[in-house]
């Protein structure tokens, strides 16, 4: 018996008490002329990064991001207006200094990406009087509840079941052991090491308190709510998104740590937190996900794959970006292709997007993938409140502007920090229609929109229909700076009941 089949019972035993004590305080204040907004994170998370975003009325705008290995990279729109400052001790912090002519309602929010937890986001208005927020975690899912509390009864009540249930646990295991004539005493150290480390974590009242209701969870042995990061054993995290007014689960992410892979952790994860997603929101009847690879018939036969999308990924240098944009522009001209009777036009008028993305046969005239629009590996439904979900992406849209109805639609999502080699952005296109000249306009108006903004090495992948794929990257073609990336790879979209 392995120290791996121990991690999953302790996980099914364990995960539904598994709640951090993490927060996030917010204060701003007047600084001259503009306004210092101060967010602190509180508890027992791995910071890996800060985003400070701008809400005025429904327009939410990217303001900037501290990385605290690669640094701060701010909008090219607020250089002039935007400045951050970062501290890591005693506690991660980050400081905007911000000026802002707007006479609106301004609402300033810091979000702080960690692990295990996620995305934990806090907001101030920063145009009433000084003020000072403290919170408990929020996490990023939708359709958040009042948390319940415990009071003291039931959380003795709690500690004492939580007791039982690590003892029965314990008989088990010792148990199996002997019965599997399990005789080596390094392994028997090691399962009662673990097993008192979650016991430990057990009797800690605040474990018991009730699990938020936004976010999927954070499994480890001997670390469940993350007591401790320097000693905790981090085994796996799954987060989710409900969209399409609450009748559908979208898979954001699911990691297992590597040595901890081939042992059924990832399917422990997903039993459980299907079911947690079907007792809390009992609406919810079909799950989606996205992924970049081919399972195989026997993991394919579990889902419906509803499409594919071809995918062409190129890797580039700011020093030679704008030279390769000039070049997309002369392939154009050189062919006519640029003056032919469909232009592509840039949509920024919500009503006017709106009205575009619910027409009812968009979805068959552009052929979108599994009758959903896919953004950033998310797939959803042409329906109203889906549109809310873009709305706050700070999307740039591009549509075949020659009247009537249109034949394609763009959109990029701006350009974000990653730590591929040492510090790159990564910069997504996603395109929906079959018309190979409009597909070759819409690529060169993203990247002509964004050139100013690429700061050394570029990851570009863009998504299309797979009649597209050879002639785009023709088009890409014959550059030194801008290069692909890698070959012909797929984008496969999946769904199953729940």
């Amino acid at each position: 018996m392995s120290s791996k089949f121990l991690c999953a019972v302790l996980i099914l035993a364990f995960l539904e008490s598994g709640k951090s004590n993490s927060g996030v305080s917010i204060s701003h204040s007047r600084d001259g002329d503009g306004q210092n907004v101060t967010c602190v994170l509180t508890g027992n998370e791995n910071m890996t990064q800060i985003n400070w975003e701008m809400l005025i009325g429904p327009n939410r705008t990217k303001l900037g991001t501290y990385h605290p290995i690669y640094g701060k990279y701010i909008s090219k729109e607020y250089k002039t207006k935007v400045d951050i400052r970062n501290k890591t001790v005693p506690h991660p912090s980050s400081s905007l200094l911000i000026k802002v002519t707007s006479n609106e309602s301004v609402l300033i929010c810091c979000a702080f990406i960690t692990f295990p937890s996620g995305k934990i986001e806090q907001c101030t208005d920063i145009s009433k009087k000084d003020a000072s927020i403290n919170t408990s975690m929020k996490k990023d899912f939708t359709y958040l509840e009042p948390e319940p509390k415990l009071g003291l009864f039931g959380r003795l009540g709690a500690m004492i079941i939580g007791t039982i249930l690590s003892l029965f646990i314990l008989t088990i295991l010792f148990y199996l052991c002997r019965k599997n004539n399990c005789k080596r005493h390094s392994l028997r150290k090691q399962l009662m090491h673990k097993l008192l480390k979650v016991l430990q974590m057990a009797l800690t009242p605040q474990n018991f308190t009730p699990r938020s209701k936004k976010t999927f969870s954070m499994a480890g042995c001997g670390s469940l709510t993350k007591a401790n990061p320097n000693h905790g054993h981090k085994v796996a995290l799954e987060s989710g998104l409900v969209v399409d007014g609450g009748e559908t689960v979208i898979v954001e992410g699911l990691r297992v740590c590597p040595n901890e892979r081939g042992c059924g952790l990832a399917g422990v994860i997903q039993r459980f937190v299907d079911g947690y997603i079907k007792k809390v929101y009992p609406t919810v009847k079909t799950k989606r996900l996205t992924r970049g690879d081919d399972p195989g018939p026997e993991k394919l036969s579990k889902f419906t794959l509803l499409a594919r999308r071809a995918v062409l990924s190129l890797r580039g240098n700011s020093e030679g970006f704008d030279s390769f944009v000039s070049g997309l522009k002369d392939k154009l001209a050189v062919s006519n292709e640029s003056n032919s009777s469909r232009p592509l036009v840039p949509v920024k008028d919500s009503d006017t997007l709106k009205a575009l993305l619910l027409d009812t046969d968009l979805s068959s005239r552009l052929q979108f993938p599994g009758g959903a629009i896919i953004q950033d590996w998310q797939p959803l439904k042409l329906m109203e409140s889906n549109l809310h979900i873009l709305a706050r992406r700070n999307l740039t849209w591009f549509i075949d502007g020659s009247g009537g109805k249109p034949l394609f639609i763009s959109f990029h999502t701006p350009p974000y920090p990653i730590p591929f080699n040492g510090g790159s952005l990564r910069f997504n296109i996603d395109l929906f229609g079959t018309d190979a000249s409009l597909a070759k306009k819409a690529v060169m108006a993203h990247f002509n929109s964004v050139k100013s903004e690429i700061q050394g090495l570029v990851l570009v992948h863009i998504y299309m229909h797979q009649t597209l794929w050879e002639d785009l990257k023709q088009f890409c073609e014959g550059h030194d700076t801008v290069k692909q990336l890698q070959n012909f790879w797929e984008q496969l979209f999946l769904e199953r009941e729940l």
